[in-house]
């Protein structure tokens, strides 16, 4: 979903604009505005549980427009997709606004935290990107802005204790761990068993020995 706008005929367009996206042509020589973001929705693969932490896909922004922008995402609800709102504090973006160049593109993180009182069920609400420019053209003041969907399920049940949860990058070094402490202990019991070997029953260590002689 993209808006572009030019200077060019601004004062004939106020009178025109209504709510939607507003797509204009430029020509070389004219500044212009724009903010476009990836089509498909944003979506978390599993199901998320009360109380849990969890990393969204990043979102994919791009500047359309011929000016420098500085964007920002929020989270708001402008569709009318089906399911309960999210709540803009359980959405957390990382890094902030980003400035980006003539074509210049970026993907912001998210970072969704549930509540542990979040009622089970599906969510829906939009990821909207804003860009810092805007026009005047008489009372109107018209800026840019771009949104895409996002859409996740809540579980019942608590989410997993975090120390149980192991990424999958993970595994093969915790799978190494247990083969070195299990060579470890083999290792140390071998040496026991050898060193017990050496001394035969009734054999009398050098202390013990030396005790005697005094």
């Amino acid at each position: 979903m993209v808006m572009h706008l030019t200077r060019h005929h601004l004062r004939l367009l106020a009178s025109a604009v209504l709510v939607g996206v507003l797509i204009l042509p430029a020509s070389v020589a004219e500044a212009s505005i724009g903010i476009g973001i990836q089509a498909g929705p944003v979506r978390l693969s599993s199901a998320a549980h009360p109380g849990g932490s969890y990393q969204l896909p990043a979102v994919y922004v791009v500047n359309t427009g011929s000016d420098e922008e500085s964007v920002t995402l929020k989270i708001e609800r402008i569709s009318p997709g089906t399911g309960l709102t999210v709540a803009p504090s359980w959405i957390h973006v990382s890094g902030g606004a980003v400035r980006l160049g003539h074509n210049q593109s970026a993907r912001i993180g998210l970072q969704l935290s549930v509540p542990a009182n979040a009622r089970p069920g599906r969510y829906f609400s939009d990821v909207v990107a804003r860009g810092s420019g805007n026009l005047t053209a008489g009372n109107a003041n018209l800026g840019v802005a771009a949104a895409t969907g996002l859409d996740f399920t809540i579980a019942p049940g608590a989410a997993p204790h975090p120390w149980l949860i192991f990424p999958s990058w993970a595994w093969p070094a915790l799978g190494g761990l247990v083969v070195a402490v299990a060579v470890l202990w083999f290792l140390s019991s071998g040496l026991r068993i050898r060193i017990e070997r050496r001394q035969a029953p009734g054999s009398v260590s050098e202390g013990q020995e030396n005790a005697d002689i005094a």
